[in-house]
């Protein structure tokens, strides 16, 4: 097991980042909460618009907001449980890209059973498909940041002749 002072500067932010999507699975994290403001800023703008209207007509693109929510909280989350797998353990690419998204999905799985037991939150298995949707948004990003700054890295003198030519 790699030595945890190593591993802190790459869990804390995993930690954190997880306890922020336990947070918005309770009550805070709502339709009803999270909409209010929005609501309230259109009632500002559209005062004759009704209530029950706005919110009918909004339905659609509520979902959609709530749902690229899920994956983007998702992606974040595989971007830094790949990030934290990788600096502490240096195992192979497939292996910390596999255990990223292991982690995510049981954290979504974690995520939805929680919400059955708020009250103003519903669990939905789909969203469990977004949330792993999501990871695999944030291993590819994590991935393509890992090659990107490895390249970077490379002086021209420990380029290979492959990736000079443009063939790598």
């Amino acid at each position: 097991m790699a030595d945890v002072r190593r591993q802190l500067p790459y869990l804390a932010p995993l930690l954190a980042w997880m306890g922020v999507i336990a947070l918005l699975s309770t009550d805070l994290g709502s339709r009803e909460n999270t909409m209010q403001g929005v609501f309230w800023l259109l009632r500002q703008m559209l005062p004759d618009l009704e209530k029950g209207r706005m919110e009918a007509e909004l339905e659609g693109p509520i979902q959609v907001v709530r749902k690229t929510a899920h994956l983007l909280e998702y992606a974040v989350l595989a971007f830094l449980a790949c990030r934290w797998l990788r600096f502490s353990f240096g195992r192979p690419r497939q292996v910390w890209q596999r255990q990223a998204v292991a982690l995510s999905g049981a954290y979504a799985v974690l995520d939805e059973a929680h919400q059955a037991f708020v009250r103003t939150r519903s669990a939905y298995a789909g969203d469990i498909g977004v949330d792993l949707l999501g990871a695999l948004v944030g291993v590819i990003l994590f991935a393509r940041h890992i090659h990107a700054v490895q390249r970077a890295a490379m002086t021209p003198e420990r380029i290979p002749p492959s990736v000079m030519r443009g063939q790598g």
